[in-house]
């Protein structure tokens, strides 16, 4: 796996980190008044209007607490206890100079006389980056009077890593990604929110700042998202900022990222809802978002793994119930295959539509791609960088039942093709022993590199026969604990 950097803000994040979560409002007036006028909505919206841009929270501090921080419910802190099995969370920071409106732990609510970085963005000589550059380093600068940071700056470096204090922005307004939009309003992307109150929205990011507070520190990496997801949901749920701030701690996004609109792939065979950097943040309007994908939780000391030398039966857990990882390595030392055990319960019990159960799944990695490509988070990308071909896919799930089917002349089942089914009701991506013995079969010979459409194995080192292959044979049923055959060659 690869290295973390410091400077970055990443390191490997195997002790719970405080976290401080932001309440933003914009008043560019400065009045300390809510502008806002059902009758004259304008009054918001109108760039020649000393409100343009005003846009007022509407949680308290107090509705973010449970959400984020309550224990024994389906908050933020459980969602990650439960993921890295103790191992790793986000606790609320403490406040170190509280005002009246603000908790002792974990939130506090800034104020800036500055306009919603989207509309910020149409004034003056900013554009949608330096708005928000702007606007999230002066968000960050003031709440330097509720805590004493320098404390999180143990080794003395002046840099505060998001290990050393994690900051979540929620802006006032809707979050882009997932709000409902407003078309009837002007149709200007992130200006068209679902109320003439908060038209303006953010899109969700993790990215770098450089906010120099008191003593000298500076914090150099944030998480900004918007504070509703939607008019049907509300409140911004857990998914979305558990993606964002896994990114503060260096995990990269497992979409199809930087594919230009004409040349995106829709069956590219991403991870999916099997990850929280994928689209699983998703799952269950966000509230019960699915665990990151095994890759990434090894990469993190989250999974302990085992490695399967030799072929044999092997023990595979659950992510909550331990969560033991079968490494199988290949011919192709940059090539290995990962066996986890995925349920759906608890936080994953959205993880299909089905009534399967959960049960086995199986991933095909290849470091080659990964260590040009996970660091620029393309690693499953199917962008066509670097001589207008599309790469392989680093981290790609081997999914029982989702690729296309490929048939012979008689129209028999051959193999699997390299996209995603077009239609995939139904389908059922878990392994595990059942009535039907095709069920419990993981055969790698079916399935093929998404650009190399090579079986098994994206390439064979010399000497190694195309026909190699690698087979699992899954004999239990879906649990915490499940059996694994595992046979090569």
């Amino acid at each position: 796996m690869h290295d973390t950097e410091k400077k970055e803000g990443f390191r490997q994040p195997l002790t719970p980190a405080p976290l401080l979560i932001v309440l933003a409002s914009f008043d560019p007036s400065g009045e300390g008044v809510n502008h806002y006028d059902p009758e004259h909505p304008e009054l918001l919206t109108d760039k020649e209007s000393k409100y343009y841009g005003e846009q007022w929270a509407i949680s308290k501090p107090a509705d973010c607490y449970e959400r984020f921080f309550g224990e024994g419910n389906e908050s933020m802190l459980e969602y990650y206890r439960q993921m890295t099995n103790g191992k790793f969370w986000f606790y609320p920071v403490k406040i170190d100079h509280p005002d009246e409106n603000t908790l002792e732990n974990g939130v506090v609510s800034v104020t800036l006389p500055l306009p919603h970085p989207a509309a910020l963005r149409n004034l003056g000589d900013y554009d949608n980056g330096s708005a928000a550059a702007k606007v999230i380093h002066d968000i960050v600068c003031a709440c330097d009077k509720f805590i004493d940071f320098k404390k999180y700056d143990p080794d003395g470096d002046g840099i505060i890593t998001p290990h050393d204090l994690a900051v979540i922005i929620l802006n006032a307004g809707y979050d882009h990604a997932t709000c409902e939009h407003d078309r009837e309003c002007g149709g200007v992307d992130y200006e068209d929110g679902p109320d003439g109150a908060h038209r303006f929205q953010v899109h969700g990011t993790s990215q770098p700042t450089d906010a120099e507070m008191s003593g000298g520190v500076h914090i150099v990496r944030v998480s900004n998202i918007g504070e509703y997801r939607s008019v049907k949901t509300g409140l911004t749920t857990i998914g979305t900022p558990a993606h964002e701030l896994c990114h503060n701690v260096g995990a990269q996004d497992m979409y199809s990222r930087y594919t230009s609109g004409y040349d995106v792939e829709p069956r590219w065979p991403t991870p999916a809802m099997f990850s929280l950097m994928s689209s699983g943040n998703h799952l269950g309007e966000g509230a019960l978002p699915s665990f990151v994908d095994p890759y990434q939780r090894i990469y993190f000391g989250w999974s302990d793994v085992t490695e399967a030398k030799e072929d044999g039966v092997y023990t595979v857990t659950e992510v909550t119930h331990g969560d033991k990882i079968l490494k199988i390595p290949t011919p192709n030392p940059d090539e290995y295959f990962i066996c986890e055990v995925r349920l759906k319960k608890g936080f994953e019990r959205a993880l299909t539509k089905g009534e399967e159960k959960g049960g086995v799944v199986m991933w095909h990695i290849d470091e080659s791609v990964n260590n040009e490509w996970f660091l620029k988070a393309q690693c499953v990308s199917s962008n066509r960088a670097g001589g207008g071909r599309r790469h392989d896919l680093g981290n790609a799930i081997l999914p029982r039942e989702w690729f296309e089917s490929v048939y012979n002349g008689d129209g028999t089942f051959w193999k699997f093709g390299p996209l995603r089914d077009k239609d995939l009701s139904g389908k059922d991506p878990f392994f595990y022993k059942s009535d039907d013995v095709k069920t419990s079969l993981f055969d790698s010979s079916l399935y093929c590199g998404a650009a190399s459409m090579s079986y098994s194995l994206n390439r064979f080192p010399e000497g190694v026969s195309h026909d190699w292959k690698l087979t699992v044979e899954v004999l239990d049923e879906p649990g915490d604990e499940m059996r694994v055959k595992i046979t090569r060659g």
